[in-house]
């Protein structure tokens, strides 16, 4: 007892100190760091480590001079997502809501997993999940769960395909039970996003089960490759069809797979982790026809929803395989089966128990911008990367290699007196390039074996001005290589 009332072992100074501080004024100099270039500076991890300081935490250091610290080694070596010039990997730009939003998920620090420990988390995720099947026009029954990415959303709509293949005793006999004679198999293209295959690891399917057919000259899934693997293979646990493959932004022909996968009683799983966003604008809203046919749908909100990280929204048809799959209960947690809202559990159709209040942040924004506005900024971006394929096909020294079918687009610096193996090396200097210079930054990947520019616009800053001038950017540096 007397140790515990030994007054240097409070921790109520310390709680003080840690809100002692104008949040406004700490957050300005990041705030401001956003639109700078450059977007990114090459380092090496030991520059970086010389500005943090990495000795053993014995206390003491001032939450000022901490933010300091932290503020100014990101302004020294940045990776702005937000930047509206940005155009690499598939990355948030981030709302202006949302430092006050994540904030006030820290201050609640509620563990929304079930009603029973956050009633209203509980009540705004599955609002939120609500609007989100709403778009996708998946029937009033759905349900859903935000998960930390698409990566985990994937894996668990690929966990509940297999409950509803193999029944309630999949659960307690495990995959090995159901391997015999066939193997067990998920179907999907070659353009899938490489989670899929992480997920088939780590269920203890396998990649050497992974069937990944071939995809047409847009980079979507091919029908009849389709048609010969459904054939061919007769325990299929699921096939994944993409909305935005992250390296083109295709889409497969979602109505058509949703057909055959009806026909079959198979589970179809539609990745929109990307392109998901598009459906925020009416406009696009046709290019997804069959998405509503899904069995389970990945929606990341850190994408093209443009919110910070993180969120991926898991959605269900009917979450009754999940259910039957995670469901537990324990001597200190009962609950029912049944969803009803009082006793609902968000652990009963997801792997994940402890959870923060993630939907929090995209209530505010929703509630805040409206659907209209955002799908605005989306139905822009598609413009963007439009306007851009546009005026690569004016200029003869660039090829458009993959049309933009929602905001992705990738193209080649390709002069015609010049061959195949001194276009790839002028490409590859071209996308470093544009790097150090800082303005713009643009990733890089390969398509049919070759190196390419790939353009993303994700962002709601991105105007004409940027597209124009990175394409300026690139005719100048490729010509200058020559």
């Amino acid at each position: 007892m007397t140790l515990l009332n030994r007054p240097e072992l409070s921790v109520e100074d310390d709680l003080t100190q840690a809100i002692d501080i104008d949040l406004n004024a700490a957050l300005a100099p990041l705030i401001a760091q956003r639109m700078q270039s450059p977007i990114v500076r090459s380092s090496t991890a030991a520059e970086v480590t010389r500005m943090i300081d990495d000795s053993f935490p014995l206390g003491g250091d001032s939450l000022t001079d901490l933010v300091a610290q932290i503020t100014s080694v990101t302004e020294r070596y940045p990776r702005r997502n937000t930047h509206p010039g940005f155009f690499g990997w598939i990355a948030p730009s981030g709302l202006p809501t949302d430092p006050l939003a994540h904030a006030m998920v820290a201050v609640l620090n509620e563990n929304v997993g079930g009603y029973w420990a956050s009633p209203v988390g509980t009540t705004v995720e599955r609002l939120v999940i609500g609007w989100l099947a709403k778009l996708l026009d998946l029937p009033t029954r759905a349900e859903g769960v935000f998960l930390s990415g698409g990566s985990l959303a994937n894996m668990s709509a690929i966990a509940s395909a297999l409950s509803r293949r193999y029944g309630p005793d999949y659960k307690k006999q495990g995959l090995c039970a159901f391997s015999h004679p066939d193997k067990p198999v998920i179907i999907c293209s070659k353009a899938t996003h490489f989670s899929i295959r992480r997920a088939a690891v780590m269920l203890g399917i396998g990649t050497d089960n992974v069937i990944a057919v071939d995809t047409d000259d847009k980079f979507r899934m091919r029908l009849d490759k389709l048609d010969e693997a459904l054939k061919q293979y007769k325990n299929v646990v699921c096939v994944v069809a993409t909305a935005g493959t992250t390296n083109t932004g295709a889409i497969d022909p979602l109505g058509e797979i949703a057909e055959r996968c009806s026909k079959q009683n198979i589970w179809l799983h539609i990745d929109a982790a990307y392109g998901g966003g598009g459906l925020l604008a009416e406009e696009l809203s046709p290019r997804y026809r069959g998405i509503e046919m899904a069995d389970s749908v990945t929606v990341d909100m850190h994408k093209w929803f443009f919110q910070s990280l993180d969120g991926s929204a898991l959605i269900y048809r009917d979450a009754d395989a999940a259910r039957a799959l995670f469901y537990e209960s324990s001597d200190y947690l009962h609950s029912s089966t049944e969803p009803v809202a009082e006793q609902y559990m968000f652990f009963h159709i997801a792997p994940e128990l402890s959870r923060r209040f993630r939907a929090l942040p995209f209530y505010i924004a929703f509630r805040c911008y409206g659907i209209d506005r955002l799908g605005r900024n989306v139905l822009h971006n598609v413009e963007c990367a439009e306007y851009l394929a546009q005026l690569i096909r004016h200029e003869t020294d660039l090829e458009l290699i993959a049309a933009p079918q929602l905001s992705i687009l990738c193209f080649r610096f390709n002069p015609v007196k010049l061959g195949d193996d001194q276009v790839d090396a002028i490409n590859r200097e071209i996308r470093d390039q544009i790097q150090r210079e800082g303005e713009f930054l643009i990733s890089p990947t390969v398509i049919n074996s070759r190196p390419v520019l790939r353009v993303c616009v994700v962002n709601h800053a991105t105007r004409a001005e940027h597209i124009e001038g990175l394409l300026e950017s690139v005719l100048r540096i490729g010509r200058s290589l020559i």
